[in-house]
Order: C-alpha cells, then structure tokens, then sequence
C-alpha cells in the first residue's frame, strides 16, 4: 500500500474513532455505551441489582480494587513522560542544535531566510519545495535531452505527493499535520529517487543532478518531520490521558464506594436507595464507574493507530495493514 492512510480508509467513522475524533468524546461513547448494556441486562433479568443481590461485592472487591488500580497507571504514565523530558545540559543543548541544523537544511534548499515554526505551515514550505525542485528536474532533463527512464511519470507522481502535503499549509494541529503524512508514500518516493539516482546519476547534466539530490533531501526531511511530530503527538496525547484519569478515576472511586454502601449486609434488607429506582441508579453509575476505562481505551486507539501508521522513518517498511483488514 502505498497511498496515505487517509485516502485508504473511506469510511470516516473509522476515521473519527482510531484518530482524528475528540478523545472525551470517543470516551463518553464508550460510557454511554456500557450504560446502554448494564439497563438491557438489568431489564431482562440477567443481572439482579436490588436487596440482597451480591453486586455490593462486585464493588467492593472488584471493581473498587480494579480502579485504584488503574490509577496506578497516572504515575506510570508520568514517568514515562518525564524520563525523555529530563537530561543535561548538553544533551539538550546537542538536541536544539540538532533541530536547528535540520531546519537550515530545509531552508537552504527552499530559499528562504527563515522557516516558519507552525507544524502544518512547515510541512507546506516542504511541500512548496519539494514541487519546485521534482518540477527543476523535469525541465533541466527535458533542455539536456537525455533518456533517463520515465522522467514525467517520476515528476507527476512527487508533485502529486507533494499537493498531498499541502495541504497541511492551514493547520494548526500536530496531529492533524501527522496525519497527512500517515502512510508509505515517502518511503516509495525516497527509494525511487535513490534507484534513479544510482542508475542515471552519471547521465545527468550538473542541474538536473542538483534538483534530484534536493528532492531526496526533501523526502528525508518529510520522514525525519514526521517522526518528531509523531514524538510530539504522543506525548501530549500520554500527557493528556494522565489527566483525564485523574480527572475520572477520583469520582469513579467515590461512587463505587457510595454505591457499595447502599447495600446492607443482613439478608433481607432492602437497599438504601428506594428499590425501583435502583436500576436507573446502577446504569448511571456503571457509566461513572467505567469512564476511567473507557478514556483509556479512546487514548490507547489513537496511541496505537499513530504508532502503528508512522512505526518507519526509512525505506525499509513493514507490510501495512488497512483497516479494512482488521
């Protein structure tokens, strides 16, 4: 597969549920959802939720463990967060040099004084760069008159990637600029262009081999471009979900204590809640109890489709499985 990841999946439900939807909102569906299964079972007399019924132990024993547990996962998370955000001096002071090498790299083939710092505006100087320098190639072949393969459909197909990354020009969002550049695309391109290059690389007049090497610099720096974005993406999305578990797992640890206590330990004895509206009670603290869950279920999709769409930086890459094949 060789088309970005957005053009292989049409369906944007798929779309909006692995990626590019709003976590909270995959996760309050997720809740909703289990709400919508614990009243059907309750209603068709699958689950018993009144006086006497062993549901106060599922809370106590189970899930009230179950989620404390969970909330481990908050300092875990953090950890990981914080161990590639600390170092020394000079290994930070080695990474800004490094970012700023690449940058002037890009700058020096798009001659321009100063890249701009926005994400999706970036890659469009990449994109505008690229285009120009695919579009020099072709001219300075066509002046020379020399037979290098298929020069046109070579030109086409770059330019055609390169209006692809264009239009991330308008974004603001690192995520929304990564996932343009999801997919093998690059990587088809790159390997082209280093096979044209080996083949007829003597052949070429100095200009026309100036222009290709500036393309294969572009490419490479899509591909580096795209790893840090992904780095970027995953730690805000990691930083994020810390967060949200907080912000869910405390109330989630409250209810199902206060839940647990309606129930009275002698047999017989009803709940403290009125029995007719314990059903209604239990459906809506199942969705409370489990929004710790289910944020960490939305979070984890989104985690694993940007790992699984970006998990190689050079010309050697994995078979790619679309969505349609999960």
């Amino acid at each position: 597969m060789t088309a970005s990841w957005t053009r292989d999946t049409d369906n944007p439900v798929t779309r909006w549920l692995f990626l590019t939807g709003h976590r909270l909102a995959v996760a309050a569906l997720l809740s909703a959802a289990f709400a919508a299964l614990t009243a059907l079972v309750i209603e068709w007399g699958l689950v018993y939720v009144g006086g006497g019924s062993n549901f106060s132990t599922a809370l106590s024993s189970g899930l009230l463990s179950g989620l404390l547990t969970l909330l481990t996962v908050v300092l875990s998370i953090n950890q990981l967060i914080l161990s590639r955000l600390f170092g020394s001096a000079g290994n930070l002071s080695d990474q800004l040099e490094g970012t700023l090498d690449y940058r002037r790299t890009v700058e020096g083939i798009a001659d321009v004084a100063a890249s701009p710092n926005d994400p999706g505006a970036f890659l469009g100087l990449l994109a505008e760069a690229l285009d120009g320098r695919v579009e020099d190639f072709r001219r300075e072949v066509g002046r020379a008159a020399v037979n290098v393969g298929d020069v046109d459909g070579y030109a086409a197909a770059v330019s055609g990637f390169a209006d692809h990354l264009s239009s991330a020009d308008d974004l603001d969002d690192p995520l929304k600029t990564l996932v343009v550049t999801l997919g093998t695309e690059y990587a088809d391109h790159l390997d082209t262009t280093r096979r044209l290059r080996s083949r007829d690389g003597e052949a070429l007049p100095d200009e026309a081999a100036a222009a290709l090497d500036d393309v294969m610099g572009l490419l490479k720096a899509v591909a580096t471009m795209r790893q840090f974005f992904k780095t970027l993406v995953l730690q805000q999305e990691l930083a994020l979900l810390s967060r949200r578990l907080i912000y869910t797992g405390v109330p989630a640890v409250l209810v199902a204590y206060l839940l647990s206590a309606t129930y009275s330990t002698t047999p017989g004895v009803p709940t403290a809640i009125d029995p007719a509206l314990m059903p209604l009670v239990v459906t809506v603290a199942t969705a409370i109890i489990l929004s710790p869950l289910a944020v960490l279920v939305s979070s984890l999709l989104r985690v694993a489709t940007v790992s699984l769409y970006t998990v190689s930086i050079g010309t050697f890459v994995p078979p790619e499985e679309t969505f349609e094949d999960d």
